[in-house]
């Protein structure tokens, strides 16, 4: 079994995205799972009998789509590098919901993160500044504590530009952004 069901196409492949509809069955694995959604995926279904409701096997097992993975794969698209100390790749596109980029400041760096539309973010690594905001990914916290990885950009600071500096001599500051459909810059196919 894979993540999306039986799918024999559906492999781990780190550092790429995938684009799930709600309603498919898939688990995360043991590693980062980063699934921005539009609409959402609460239903949860662990056997076939659940509050007198009876599912059929086919409901657990089955994603409906046999080569889920030639229809919703994203693999890493590379967007134009506009400043030295900044990279980032495209990871969920091509569908008219959600995309998703996975955005990197190497150590050291101040860069000015410009986009088109609003966006919210997480850091995944790393610690530095967002704006006038520290910023820093969560080792662990523990209930109640608040912690300083999440972020909203509004569309017109995004277009302005927000600076984020990577305060680390040594390690980069990984950061996953999310936006809706009128970011007009998210690729609106699969590469060729």
């Amino acid at each position: 079994m894979t993540y999306f069901g039986f799918d024999p196409d559906a492999t781990k492949e780190l550092g790429t995205g995938w684009y799930t509809p709600p309603g498919v069955v898939h688990a995360p694995g043991s590693v980062l799972t980063y699934e921005p959604q539009w609409n959402s995926d609460v239903n949860s279904v662990q056997e076939n009998i659940t509050s007198g409701e009876v599912h059929p096997r086919d409901f657990l097992v089955e994603n409906g789509d046999p080569h889920y993975r030639k229809r919703y794969f994203r693999p890493p698209v590379p967007c134009p590098q506009t400043q030295d100390g900044l990279s980032a790749l495209w990871v969920v596109y091509a569908n008219p919901y959600i995309g998703a980029k996975e955005t990197t400041v190497l150590p050291g760096r101040t860069v000015t993160l410009k986009e088109a539309a609003a966006f919210g973010c997480i850091i995944v690594q790393g610690f530095g500044r967002i704006g006038i905001f520290d910023a820093e990914a969560a080792g662990m916290l523990r209930f109640g504590q608040l912690s300083g990885d999440e972020y909203f950009v509004s569309e017109k600071a995004a277009r302005e530009g927000v600076t984020i500096t990577n305060a680390s001599r040594w390690e980069p500051m990984a950061i996953l952004q999310h936006f809706g459909p009128d970011n007009r810059e998210m690729p609106k196919e699969l590469p060729a």
